[in-house]
């Protein structure tokens, strides 16, 4: 009987732990008329937003006005500066393709792909946190090389070369959720265009918004 009560103990904690890092973060993911990727990664417990581009750098963030889901905005709709964090950044003892990168927000560390790996993934992030970024690479389809391929448990999906020209490129799936596309089936205008997002992942969130 002690024995059970230790097992489902054990089972109890392993569940509250793998509940507690699902919902350390979330993803925003931009739809665009004719796009969608991740444009940013908010952890819940810092609450801090950093923003990315869609192949995996940093943005120097709260700059131009990202606003996803979590931004605190000011009346001209851009994120107030008061709501920057603290940031700190690599410097000259650093190697040289880390100088100028941001190193930490708010506490938290950011660790990028460096001069030992592969040329196509040099000076993208490869963790902030404890979660950790990879990506398509040398061995992998050319328009896929270098695209972001999971965040954290997260995998990302992509049309590639047996898809339609008008396709390629595009992200296809986050986690659970599909993005489907207009195709040359539905007419040229409409042709590349985002038909509908569908599905849905728990650290996921997505709104449909122009840049």
């Amino acid at each position: 009987m002690l024995f059970k009560r230790t097992i489902l103990t054990l089972l109890l904690s392993a569940l509250s732990f793998s509940s507690f890092a699902q919902d350390d973060f979330k993803l925003n993911l931009r739809v665009t008329d004719r796009n969608a990727y991740v444009s940013s990664i908010h952890f819940n417990s810092r609450n801090l937003t950093v923003y990315l581009d869609p192949r995996g750098h940093v943005l120097q963030a709260y700059e131009g006005g990202f606003n996803d889901y979590y931004d605190t905005l000011n009346d001209e709709g851009k994120v107030n500066v008061d709501s920057l964090p603290e940031t700190k950044y690599y410097d000259r003892f650093d190697s040289a393709e880390l100088q100028g990168k941001i190193k930490s927000m708010a506490g938290l560390s950011i660790t990028y792909y460096d001069r030992f790996d592969y040329k196509e993934l040099q000076g993208k992030i490869k963790s902030i946190g404890n979660v950790n970024f990879t990506y398509y690479d040398r061995f992998d389809y050319d328009e896929l090389r270098g695209k972001i391929k999971s965040i954290g448990a997260i995998n990302l999906s992509y049309h590639n070369r047996f898809d339609y020209d008008e396709l390629k490129g595009k992200l296809k799936q986050i986690g659970n959720t599909k993005i489907a596309y207009y195709d040359r089936f539905d007419g040229g205008f409409e042709k590349g265009r985002v038909k509908i997002v569908s599905g849905g992942t728990v650290n996921v969130i997505w709104r449909n918004r122009d840049l």
